[in-house]
Order: C-alpha cells, then sequence, then structure tokens
C-alpha cells in the first residue's frame, strides 16, 4: 500500500499500457513477505530510537550485512523504510503501525497474516465447490505446539488489530445510562472490552470464549492494567446455555467479528441467546465485515469480498445489512442502526431490545 506510481506510471497503467498484473503477482506478495520477516526481526523497533546502518543493524538483529542491505533497500522502494548517507530510518507510516512503542502497533496481525495466507490454500476447492475446505483453528487440538503457536500469533494479531481500530467504534457508541454490565460474546482477546472501560470506569466487563481465547485475555487485562474491571467465563457461545452461565442481565452485548465465522443459523440462535441475557433497553453492539456496507469504496469493498470467500473456506461467510438486521428483529431488538466507518470493511450495527 505504501508503493506510489510517478505520475507516468500511474498514467501508463490508466491507459493500460503497462502490465499491472504484475503489481499483485508477484510484487505484491513479495512485498508481504519481505514485511512479515522485517517485524518477526524486531527491524522497525531497531530503527524506532535512531537511524542505523546497514552494519549495525545485521550485529544487532544477527544477520548478514549483505543479506539485510538487500532487505533494507526494498523496504525503502516500498515505502517502509528511508534512506540517506547510508543511514536507515522508519518512516511516519511504520513508526506508527509497525513500531511496539506505539499504542496503535499492528505488527503482530503482519507476523500472523500467514497463517492467513494458508487458509487460501483451498481456494481453488471453494471456487469449484462452494464449500467448506478445511475447519476453524479454533476446532483443531490446542494441545499441539504447532497450534498453541498459530494460537497465540492469531490472538495477538487480533488484540493488535482491535486495539488499533476500535477506538473508532468506541467513538460512536453510547452506552444507555447506568450502564454496568457488558457481555463480550467470543471476545477472546479482550481488547475491545478493554477500551470500552477505559472509556466507561464504573463498567464491568465480562468476556466469554474457549480457554485459549481467554489466556489472551487475560494477558490483555493484565498488560492494560484493567484485572479488577474484566472477568472471564469459559464456554462454547455455540453449545452453552446462557441463561446458565449469567444470573444477571447486562446492559450491553459485544458481537464482534463473530458473525462471518458461522452460517446464518449458527449465528441466529446464538443472537437470540445473547438477547436474553441483556435487559429491557440493553443495547446489542455488532461489528463485523458487511456485504452491501462498502459505501462506494474500492478498497472496502475489495477486503469484505476478501473475507467472504477466506472465510467460505472455513465454513462462515459475510452478510448484507438487511441479512443481519433480521437476525436482530428476530432475536427481540429493535431500533437497528448502521454506522459507516473510516476502517475500510468494517460495518457498526447497534440495536436495543424492546
Amino acid at each position: 500500500m505504501p508503493l506510489r506510481l510517478t505520475p507516468l506510471e500511474a498514467l501508463l497503467s490508466r491507459f493500460n499500457i503497462l502490465p499491472t498484473p504484475l503489481f499483485d503477482t508477484p510484487l505484491a506478495p513479495g512485498i508481504a513477505k519481505m514485511l512479515v520477516t522485517a517485524c518477526e526481526l524486531g527491524l522497525f523497533d531497531s530503527l524506532s530510537q535512531r537511524r542505523q546502518s546497514a552494519e549495525e543493524l545485521a550485529e544487532s538483529l544477527h544477520c548478514h550485512p549483505q543479506g539485510i542491505k538487500l532487505l533494507l533497500n526494498l523496504l525503502v522502494s516500498a515505502g517502509y523504510l528511508r534512506e540517506r548517507r547510508g543511514l536507515y530510518a522508519n518512516s511516519r507510516m511504520s513508526q506508527r503501525w509497525l513500531t511496539s512503542d506505539s499504542p496503535v502497533s499492528i505488527a503482530p496481525y503482519v507476523v500472523h497474516s500467514p497463517d492467513i495466507v494458508n487458509i487460501w490454500e483451498h481456494i481453488d476447492e471453494v471456487i469449484h465447490t462452494n464449500s467448506q475446505a478445511m475447519r476453524m483453528p479454533y476446532e483443531e487440538d490446542a494441545s499441539s505446539p504447532e497450534m498453541k503457536a498459530m494460537l497465540a500469533r492469531h490472538y495477538a494479531g487480533l488484540a493488535s488489530l482491535a486495539t488499533a481500530l476500535g477506538s473508532e467504534i468506541i467513538r460512536h457508541i453510547r452506552l444507555p445510562q447506568g450502564s454496568t454490565r457488558l457481555l463480550d460474546v467470543g471476545g477472546s482477546h479482550a481488547a475491545y472490552s478493554a477500551l470500552f472501560c477505559r472509556k466507561y470506569p464504573d463498567l464491568q466487563a465480562t468476556i466469554l470464549d474457549i480457554k485459549p481465547g481467554l489466556e489472551a485475555g487475560e494477558r490483555t487485562a493484565k498488560h492494560m492494567h484493567l484485572e479488577e474491571c474484566m472477568h472471564f467465563v469459559c464456554g462454547d457461545i455455540v453449545k452453552d446455555d446462557f441463561s446458565t452461565l449469567f444470573a444477571e442481565p447486562f446492559d450491553v452485548a459485544l458481537y464482534f467479528h463473530i458473525a462471518h465465522l458461522l452460517q446464518p443459523d449458527l449465528n441466529q440462535a446464538i443472537l437470540r441467546k445473547v438477547v436474553q441475557t441483556l435487559r429491557p433497553g440493553g443495547m446489542l453492539v455488532f461489528v463485523d465485515q458487511v456485504t452491501d456496507q462498502t459505501h462506494g469504496s474500492r478498497l472496502a469493498s475489495l477486503m469484505v469480498q476478501f473475507m467472504a470467500l477466506t472465510m467460505t473456506t472455513c465454513g462462515g461467510t459475510c452478510y448484507p445489512f438487511a441479512t443481519v438486521k433480521a437476525w436482530l428483529e428476530e432475536a427481540g431488538m429493535h431500533q437497528v442502526r448502521s454506522y459507516r466507518l473510516l476502517t475500510p470493511g468494517a460495518s457498526l450495527i447497534v440495536a436495543v431490545k424492546q
């Protein structure tokens, strides 16, 4: 994305003179691989405080001087680094989004991205059959070392993305007056709950998810010093009866990035259980990729359709607003409203319990 065409290159591309498919293959996946490698090395963190030469970076990152220089020069051309007189520095974009010192760093999600790429190995099967080709990671044996490592990358990546982009969602939401109890359904990393607890000091958040997700959430609570207002309940959002898990009603419930993982009947069933946990007048906040809420943005449309195809591989997909609205109304909600977000591909829907 940081790559910029010159005016002449843009003109040649517009008139179909440049072979622009080469920008997507192999240039785009090549840049992606270099970016993941740089994040795994800690390259952007090394350059966070001061400019350094290739030789200095090679020594501190345990790399070959010529090898690291090849990576550095590629990242300069891609717009992630700047170079002057043999010294390298982060670009403003890299400093903001890819260093651990930044409160909005998404470097953990970049490191997690190859796990998403692995899903695409099954895309041919999906296109030919329109059927699920693999299981969700949550359905696999979480005790194996490989799966533990993958889930750790997965939850860390999602937490970083939620922390970086969730503030826009929080700004849109006004919780019902006097709200003190929040339920985060499938909230795992708990980053969204943490943002709500910071905005509303009287709020107590309950995060419901499977054990590997809750372990990630507990790390978030500890990191953000919110252990006293965040509580974790281990359960299966598909199979468990919420009425036996929770004795008291909630003022607000979050259903964030769950819908695309599941088929329509499961979404309907879970949302009915969620609504039953809310008090009358309680609020349900829904965030996901919604197929007809891209507002004419080509980038947003690309991200939503990309997610729809990827999730079909694992048994889910993305849905239009009318479908989500029907689920919520059937479950007992009204005043269903959608809000446009600046974050491409994400949609916010809010509803109130009758």
